[in-house]
């Protein structure tokens, strides 16, 4: 299952240039909570039932492991401290093999895939 959104809400206001992403404005509204409002999906059947979950963001993506979320990667120009982790109401498993997004994701140009 893979989860695609913004890492904040309200507001949120973001620069892509020459391979990294700037955060212009923050969102208001944290979305990695503690305590939600209403679950309409639950991490811990997830894992009862070995399902590969992924949270993708415009400057993260984690990965639900056995423990809980998981800090796989970050996007090139983004503090982990302020951009991340501040913006958290918990503090993820960072992966020792973190590593950054690929920097072609941050260019206006073309990214050379092919089949």
């Amino acid at each position: 299952m893979i989860f695609c959104g913004t890492f904040t809400a309200g507001g949120l206001k973001v620069k892509v240039s020459n391979g990294t992403l700037t955060i212009l404005t923050e969102g208001k509204f944290n979305k990695f909570l503690k305590k939600v409002g209403q679950v309409t999906f639950s991490g811990a059947y997830a894992r009862q039932h070995h399902q590969q979950v992924l949270y993708i963001t415009e400057r993260a993506v984690f990965e639900l492991g056995e423990q809980g979320l998981i800090l796989t990667e970050i996007a090139p120009g983004v503090n982990l401290e302020t951009d991340i982790l501040a913006h958290m109401d918990f503090k993820p498993i960072i992966s020792s093999s973190l590593k950054q997004m690929d920097a072609r994701i941050f260019k206006d140009e073309l990214m050379g895939l092919t089949l």
